[in-house]
């Protein structure tokens, strides 16, 4: 990602970019190039979750050993 983005953030954009393209309001040709940012947003998504997910099991890990 060019500029770094929070989860909420990355999410309003593929939610912008879902309903233009529901509504039909851009081209073929800017719909390609908006499929593979939206590809992009949702990887960058599932890592945020994957590293959130870790954090929260590493810290019940520790309390669970205190």
């Amino acid at each position: 990602m060019q500029e770094e983005l929070t989860y909420e953030q990355a999410m309003q954009k593929l939610e912008q970019m879902a309903s233009q393209m529901e509504q039909g309001e851009i081209g073929i040709d800017e719909m390609a190039e908006r499929l593979r940012e939206a590809q992009k947003l949702m990887k960058y998504c599932h890592e945020k979750l994957y590293e959130a997910e870790k954090n929260c099991k590493s810290l019940l890990n520790v309390e669970e050993k205190e």
